[in-house]
């Protein structure tokens, strides 16, 4: 048994060794092995082309045939098996030799796929077996299984860089079951700035910071386990702050800011907060922060169930001296976590009336206002007749006009038409007058 298959080894590198000799049978083994790929099994036709007389001479002389004069031919693979079993290789097989030729396994696609989603498998397997019962582990089983919420994103790391793959996916393992909203008793009012979180839980403060992968991964985590978690949309920034902050996690206390007139709050020991009710009693304007907010339980406007927001401060500060019985709000020229938060601290009662700019972001603000507090929120003073009277010199440029593209809200449609015409924008400050005439 021994002696024969050395007599067959030998046989084999001989073979190999012969078509090695002769360069044209490089060109079509590289064919064959494509062919065997797609069709899992050796079989099919193959084409060479561009041969010259030598590389003709060469394969006609093993194949038996005259290929002499000819650029094109084809070989079957019929053919290739009748000259092989007729020369003095006979008995060996096609696969056999082919793998030997390139020093590789002969596989066909699927036969690679079904190995390469083993290989993947175990991958991921072998990360969430050693950590049973954590939530992100299991989320990781499922991700994997139904190719859900974060699949594209592991799948595209792991086939770029799995190592670091691995090292991401087992720190995040780490400090998933330590997030506030999962770990503390009192999930409603446990709050962690995020640097130090990570700096607690994976060793390194940077692994949440935007646009990590840590990060990526976490926020898709969080959108399959926080109810109501915000989509990806033009608000990235915010929406993943506040996806974080219903997390616990608070990227900045301080400077997520906005400003606050009128309005009363309740803390979460449900006595009222001294500080509101202090800037309430003496009608004084306070910049309001996460720090702050995160220790409300709700808050509720002064007089009637009615607040005004505006972006503009000069229209605050104007708006909340002629009003003193009024509640006002503005978010300094943008929609930040703090005034998402803030609103959301108004009992469902209560309506809010947005105002401001006429320009591109203005619109879009109003628009992902209305998105998320339907018929609560009213669009204040959005009018053309307003928009033509009070239309400025200023124009608005081609990139920021593209943004009208995604302004879809029908209450919007005749501004944003004349906005697209006109291409100049209207500034709050100038409404004043048309702000104090009221709704």
């Amino acid at each position: 048994m021994e002696d024969r298959m050395t007599q067959e080894d030998r046989k084999l590198q001989e073979c190999i060794e012969y078509f090695k000799q002769r360069k044209v049978y490089e060109k079509l083994f590289v064919k064959v092995w494509d062919k065997y790929r797609s069709l899992g099994r050796f079989g099919g036709t193959v084409q060479l082309s561009g041969l010259d007389r030598e590389e003709c001479r060469q394969l006609g002389g093993f194949l038996q045939k005259n290929y002499a004069g000819k650029d094109t031919v084809s070989v079957s693979a019929s053919a290739m098996e009748k000259a092989l079993e007729g020369s003095r290789f006979s008995g060996l097989r096609w696969e056999v030799v082919l793998q030997g030729y390139f020093q590789e396994e002969l596989l066909g696609k699927k036969e690679q796929r079904r190995q390469e989603e083993a290989r993947k498998e175990q991958f991921f397997t072998g990360i969430t077996a050693s950590c049973p019962g954590n939530p992100g582990a299991l989320w990781l089983q499922e991700v994997f299984q139904t190719k859900g919420e974060g699949y594209r994103l592991l799948m595209e790391h792991y086939r770029r860089q799995p190592e670091k793959l691995e090292e991401t996916l087992s720190m995040l393992l780490r400090a998933i079951p330590r997030l506030p909203f999962l770990s503390a008793e009192d999930r409603a009012g446990a709050y962690e700035l995020t640097a130090v979180f990570a700096a607690k839980t994976t060793g390194d403060p940077h692994f949440l910071d935007a646009g990590t992968l840590g990060e990526q991964l976490l926020c898709a985590f969080l959108r399959e386990h926080i109810p109501g978690s915000p989509g990806l949309t033009e608000f990235r920034a915010e929406e993943k702050a506040e996806l974080f902050w219903k997390a616990g996690l608070l990227r900045d206390e301080l400077s997520n800011n906005m400003l606050v007139y009128g309005v009363a709050g309740q803390g979460k020991d449900g006595k009222p907060h001294r500080g509101l009710e202090g800037f309430l009693t003496q009608r004084e304007p306070l910049q309001l922060t996460l720090l702050t907010m995160r220790k409300l339980e709700r808050v509720s406007p002064q007089g009637e169930k009615c607040v005004y927001i505006v972006e503009n401060p000069a229209v605050f500060a104007k708006l909340s001296q002629a009003w003193p019985e009024a509640a006002v709000l503005c978010g300094n020229g943008q929609i930040r976590l703090a005034v998402l938060v803030f609103l959301d601290l108004f009992p469902r009662e209560v309506h809010f009336l947005y105002a401001g700019d006429y320009d591109p972001e203005g619109l879009q603000i109003a628009q992902k206002l209305k998105e998320r507090y339907g018929d609560r929120l009213q669009l204040w003073k959005y009018r053309r007749e307003f928009y033509e009277k009070y239309r400025s010199d200023v124009e608005i440029s081609e990139k920021s006009l593209k943004q009208l593209d995604h302004i879809y809200l029908e209450e919007l449609q005749e501004v944003k038409e004349e906005m697209l015409r006109q291409k100049k924008a209207a500034y709050q400050e100038a409404m004043l007058e048309e702000y104090l005439r009221g709704a």
